[in-house]
């Protein structure tokens, strides 16, 4: 090989090696620019208030901003429109509930959105369960003798909602068909209305996340929560399926999804980003003060199998109790 050959060899070499390295920092840039959470309620609320709580850590994690946008309305379903039309790029995110994954696809005729195929899972963030509730006059300590009062008087215990079709509903109509009772659904618009005619004896009981303070208060009565395990911040207070009605579980999930299409190695490291945002010792705090729940941080995976395994649950609920509701 003539000098004139090698020089001309090794200048090619080492321009292809001057493109590689120019070209990692574009692979590796994300993000580059401020992020999105799209939250589907009102600022204030619960679901605002874990998005703030998440957009902060995760920002910190990114080393990018990570702005929270409220798109309340149509029960969340406008936000879950917005961000189903938005780009996969990886710069808008949806703080989806089980309301507006699981619940709404078969509770509404028609949808904006498809809750499966128009996004891609990134984590649940939290769960928050019910209380089963009973007012303090309501004969009944246990979950066992609840039901067994039920069952000598069909019909006659009133359980409160927050809505026809809402989560805390679909909750009573499970309670019913798993634990073979009968009580009569009365919906409410607003859960202080429920809460004082449930201190009232206006209702016997309630599947509610904001009763603490009237159970504190000696006005109500909490029997069991509604996970699948035993709440960290109340330890003492079993849960549904320990106490009788085995299997039974219905909470409030929320979890951040993308618009589908957004690539995986995105998708990842949001994830990545996330779990170390949900293992820190003073967010758990945070959420279990704001919501009452607990935080999960599952895989994109497990986050998809969740979405389709509560879909067929609530879906069931909604047809054996013939639940309809108006847009």
């Amino acid at each position: 090989m003539t000098v004139r050959a090698f020089l001309a060899r090794r200048a090619c070499l080492l321009s292809v090696c001057v493109f590689s390295f120019a070209a990692l920092p574009a692979a590796a840039a994300y993000p580059d620019k401020p992020l999105r959470i799209i939250c589907a309620h009102a600022p204030g609320g619960a679901a605002d208030q874990l998005s703030r709580i998440v957009a902060d850590r995760l920002g910190h994690e990114l080393h990018q901003t990570v702005i929270v946008e409220n798109r309340p309305g149509a029960s969340t379903m406008l936000a879950a429109e917005q961000v189903a039309r938005s780009p996969g790029d990886g710069y808008t995110l949806l703080m989806a509930t089980v309301t507006t994954l699981s619940i709404n696809p078969y509770l509404y005729g028609q949808l904006r959105y498809d809750a499966v195929q128009d996004f891609e899972p990134v984590t649940v963030v939290a769960s928050t369960p019910f209380f089963l509730a009973v007012n303090a006059g309501v004969p009944a300590a246990t979950v066992p003798e609840l039901v067994a009062l039920a069952k000598r008087e069909p019909r006659k215990l009133n359980v409160g909602s927050s809505g026809n079709g809402t989560s805390s509903h679909l909750a009573a109509e499970l309670f019913n068909d798993m634990a073979g009772v009968q009580t009569v659904h009365v919906p409410y618009k607003a859960t202080a209305t429920r809460n004082n005619e449930l201190a009232a004896g206006v209702i016997q009981m309630v599947f509610g996340n904001d009763v603490m303070p009237m159970v504190q208060a000696g006005k109500a009565r909490a029997l069991a929560v509604t996970s699948d395990k035993r709440l960290s911040g109340y330890p003492d207070i079993p849960t549904v399926a320990e106490s009788g009605v085995p299997g039974f579980e219905a909470s409030v999930w929320y979890g951040l999804v993308a618009p589908k299409g957004t690539p995986a190695a995105m998708v990842q490291t949001l994830h990545a980003a996330l779990a170390k945002v949900l293992a820190k010792p003073e967010v758990k705090r945070q959420v279990m003060t704001s919501l009452g729940g607990d935080v999960v941080a599952n895989t994109p995976e497990e986050f998809a199998t969740l979405i389709r395994s509560d879909g067929e649950k609530w879906s069931r609920v909604i047809q054996r109790a013939g639940i309809k509701v108006t847009e």
